[in-house]
């Protein structure tokens, strides 16, 4: 088994697995069965992933028995095959790391899995999986799977294409700064993982030096944002659920954990002793969460200059990186884009300047921040977020999983929903701790044309909220239009800023809403849940269809100014900084901000002015100071890195080679696919 070089980071892994296997007994009976009547049986993605920890604690006969009732029976497909992206290649795994130690009708089975991804369709060569602006953490296992499985069964032409994939990803990563998916508390350990287990791996130096370097440019990225005093990985995130933007055990903080122990806020360990403040994925279901964990301990390969900056950083810290989307339908067309991460001594604040796909779950602004000077638990800081929703949607609905246990009772699994989906087109300009958010509702919502209601979402309701989760505290003071507020409530004038000091940070919104057609929007401070939310109202009555027209002119968005508590004597002083700022913002043929700060006493002037078109991705031009903000202009900029050490940036154009492998575009999921081919290289 191929573990971590760090001893202390062995430590850690063989204690999770230990518990791991020690709670499974209560979930599986000796053959593999699902005994709990507490939760939800494991699928077979879950029973491989908590398999990995089951045959590392020595439990090997169980660990047979819990992936020998796995069910390949997948009925997604049009055609038969047990293909599944991630039980094939999560099989890949265990055989490599455990193949000697199982039963052979296990290892059977998994090597069938692993044979079966070798396909096209459906398979890991699908061209669905490539680097190409989604998701990248597929394309990733897939990559893994078509590498060290072609390697593992002799599949040459297989490690062939797989290595094509790896080249894709090696030329993105020296046009642009990182990856797709980039930063996100879900998703990005997983890509990281697969580049880590081809480097191990491998027996191609060529796919182990891609993989390595790849792997390389994603620890420092992780490196560069994550915040050592707070424990957590800052913002802007490309993906991110309620965990993660309530700060909580994600898979990165797991991920994290492993390597560098209590320096990450929380630990995976808490999984056995959960509290009741502590939010998990998939409606709190325990089971769930630890066998996923038991994915991400492997060899990893962080540089020593990634590792000193996860250890320690100086104040202002900044971070930014460009990167690319894929088209995701006429309303979120392929494009660049850029993340920006500063990190301050008490709060981090990050953007992403347009979202990855329709941005259902990117977080185009993200802040967080130290509740108390000891930032010694999760619970010591917070988060700040933005989204807009419809119907009735609010954060903090409890859902209970619906799936039936194996006695016939009710799921006793509940807890906040996994995600509370974005319906809004946003871009967000940053400054250093200033940021610059503007949005339109999805324009989708209003069904196929500007002239045309056809599959329009019937609407009831229509707001922006600025979302600050109130878990373990609220706001500290409350500041609306230079007066205080004694309770987080009540209706706010268009047009005032809204301040509050949360613990150690200072922040203030001036909300820039208005609409063409629906009337002046209502402002307002609500409590909703365990939240305190700015919610800014565009519609609210009768269910109706709104044209794409509407929703194009409905123009929502703030400014957020952020500071710590030791910048300003009060939190009155602070927004003395800020009360004498001006604004424009009007629509003439295009939307046109302009927000102007004069210099204050902690702060240096600042104008940001940008120019787009209602509804659209990227701006007609966007100026900080009146400088260009361009997203095709320098790719990394990582404090502290120097980017001449940077694996690919600087590296002589290789072309791709000379390879297309289909004789027509389809993926198994998609019928008819959109697509179609002109030439083709041969």
């Amino acid at each position: 088994m191929h573990t971590s070089s760090n001893p202390a980071a062995r430590e850690r892994s063989a204690l999770y697995f230990k518990k791991a296997a020690e709670a499974a007994k209560d979930w599986f009976d000796a053959d593999g069965n699902w005994i709990s009547t507490r939760y939800p049986y494991l699928i077979t993605r879950e029973r491989y992933w908590l398999a990995l920890g089951l045959y590392a604690a020595g439990e090997t006969a169980f660990a047979d028995a819990v992936v020998r009732k796995g069910e390949l029976d997948l009925k997604e497909y049009s055609i038969a095959s047990t293909f599944n992206i991630f039980h094939t290649n999560i099989a890949l795994v265990l055989l490599l790391q455990h193949r000697d130690e199982m039963a052979s009708d296990v290892r059977q089975t998994l090597e069938m899995l692993v044979r079966d991804g070798f396909s096209k369709l459906p398979g890991n060569r699908q061209p669905d999986y490539q680097f190409h602006g989604y998701n990248d953490n597929m394309p990733s296992k897939a990559t893994m799977g078509m590498i060290l499985g072609g390697e593992m069964l002799n599949a040459p032409e297989v490690v062939e294409h797989g290595i094509w994939n790896l080249k894709q990803l090696r030329a993105q990563l020296r046009r642009r700064g990182i990856n797709s998916e980039c930063n996100s508390p879900t998703y990005s350990p997983l890509t990281v993982h697969a580049m880590a287990e081809i480097a191990t791996y491998t027996r191609s130096e060529e796919a182990r030096e891609i993989a390595l370097g790849v792997e390389q440019r994603l620890w420092f990225d992780l490196a560069s944002r994550f915040h050592p005093r707070l424990g957590v990985q800052a913002g802007g995130y490309s993906r991110a659920y309620t965990i993660d933007c309530l700060s909580h055990l994600s898979c990165l903080t797991s991920f994290l954990w492993f390597e560098f122990g209590d320096l990450i806020k929380p630990s995976p360990l808490d999984l056995f002793q959960p509290d009741n403040g502590f939010v998990l994925h998939h409606m709190g279901n325990v089971a769930f969460n630890v066998a996923q964990m038991c994915w991400f301990p492997a060899h990893y390969h962080i540089p020593e200059a990634a590792r000193a900056l996860f250890l320690a950083k100086s104040y202002p810290h900044e971070a930014t990186a460009t990167a690319e989307f894929g088209d995701f339908g006429p309303d979120f067309p392929a494009r660049p884009f850029r993340i920006k991460t500063r990190l301050e001594k008490d709060f981090a604040v990050g953007t992403v300047s347009t979202p990855l796909g329709g941005g259902e779950q990117t977080m185009c602004y993200f802040a967080n921040y130290a509740r108390t000077e000891e930032v010694a638990s999760y619970k010591d800081r917070g988060t700040i977020y933005s989204k807009i929703v419809i119907n009735g949607e609010d954060p903090g609905e409890i859902v209970r999983d619906t799936e039936k246990m194996i006695d016939g009772s009710e799921c006793e699994c509940s807890g906040e929903s996994d995600n509370l989906t974005g319906r809004s087109n946003p871009l967000a300009f940053q400054s250093a701790n200033t940021v610059l958010y503007l949005t339109h509702p999805h324009l989708s919502l209003g069904g196929s044309g500007d002239d045309s209601t056809v599959g329009a979402t019937p609407l009831s309701d229509l707001s922006e909220m600025i979302i600050l989760p109130s878990h373990f505290a609220g706001a500290d003071e409350i500041l609306v239009d230079g007066e205080t507020r004694q309770s987080w409530s009540g209706a706010v004038r268009k047009g005032a800023w809204i301040a509050c000091r949360r613990g150690r940070l200072l922040v203030a919104f001036r909300p820039l809403v208005y609409t063409r057609t629906l009337g002046e929007p209502e402002i307002r401070l609500e409590k909703i849940n365990n939240y305190e939310v700015i919610r800014t109202v565009f519609y609210h009555g009768e269910a109706r269809v709104f044209s794409r027209l509407e929703l194009k002119h409905t123009f929502g968005g703030f400014v957020a100014e952020h500071a710590s508590v030791d910048e300003y004597a009060s939190l009155a002083d602070f927004v003395k900084d800020l009360e004498s700022s001006q604004f424009t913002d009007y629509l003439w043929t295009t939307r046109r901000v302009t927000y102007r700060r004069p210099a204050g006493a902690a702060r240096p002037a600042l104008e940001m002015e940008v120019s787009c078109s209602p509804g659209s991705c990227t701006p007609r031009f966007a100026l900080i100071n009146g400088d260009l903000v361009n997203d095709e202009q320098k790719p990394v900029d990582l404090q502290g890195v120097d980017e001449k050490t940077l694996p690919f940036l600087n590296d002589p154009w290789e072309p791709l080679p000379a390879y297309f492998p289909w004789e027509k575009i389809e993926v198994a999921w998609a019928n008819p696919t959109i697509s179609a081919i002109g030439d083709k290289q041969v």
